[in-house]
């Protein structure tokens, strides 16, 4: 079957097509559809690559190697999950495998220091560059399961289940570490809640960059 057998119209365009559509078409030989489909999700996965893996070369290696794997597993890919939700997995089993080479991923173990803080992050002010700043760099400093899962939920918008498919842990363990993870980034983020003082803040020390 090619994606241009797809429903009545001979000229549709590949671009109308679904992720998991497109998925299909591929898994059964049609390059085209791949294609298209790695133009759709390549800028999603690199954003991804980039605050799982520091080095943004290797950030780039990964996600090429990634959509290398997807285009070699799609045919005994069974959509059991969205193929959204299984190229994060895929996503997330190179940044694990970088790190164990690298003998510094943290542990399950790995805690979080007690903070007090609690509350949504002040999304008023998401937009404001020295906000993204401090942003960036406090996800650095969670640990690599916690960033996933957070960036996942936040950033991604995926499910409780769709983010403990990609990850392999339970949806309690999700929880368990985007709660906290929004714990540590609220107190973090402190100085940008209403009223406070930005000079205190993380961006005074001087971390920059954008998430």
């Amino acid at each position: 079957m090619n994606v241009r057998d797809v429903g009545h119209n001979d000229s549709l365009d590949l671009d109308d097509l679904s992720d998991d559509e497109l998925a299909g078409a591929a898994a059964v030989g049609d390059a085209e559809a791949f294609e298209v489909l790695v133009r759709r999700m390549s800028p999603v996965l690199l954003r991804y690559m980039r605050r799982m893996v520091n080095e943004p070369q290797t950030a780039e290696d990964l996600a090429q190697e990634t959509l290398l794997d997807a285009w070699k597993g799609l045919p005994d890919f069974a959509f059991r999950s969205s193929f959204r939700t299984w190229m994060f997995a895929v996503a997330h089993r190179k940044t694990v495998d970088y790190y164990r080479r690298r003998r510094d991923l943290p542990t399950d173990g790995e805690r979080f220091e007690e903070l007090v803080a609690q509350g949504p992050l002040p999304a008023d002010t998401a937009e404001h560059s020295a906000l993204m700043d401090a942003l960036r760099a406090e996800l650095g400093n969670l640990p690599h399961t916690s960033r996933a899962a957070w960036w996942l939920k936040e950033v991604e918008g995926l499910t409780l289940v769709e983010i403990s498919e990609v990850l392999r842990i339970s949806t309690g363990s999700v929880r368990g570490h985007l709660q906290r993870a929004r714990k540590f980034l609220v107190t973090r983020l402190a100085p940008w809640q209403p009223g406070a003082r930005h000079d205190d803040g993380p961006a005074a020390t001087g971390k920059g960059g954008r998430p």
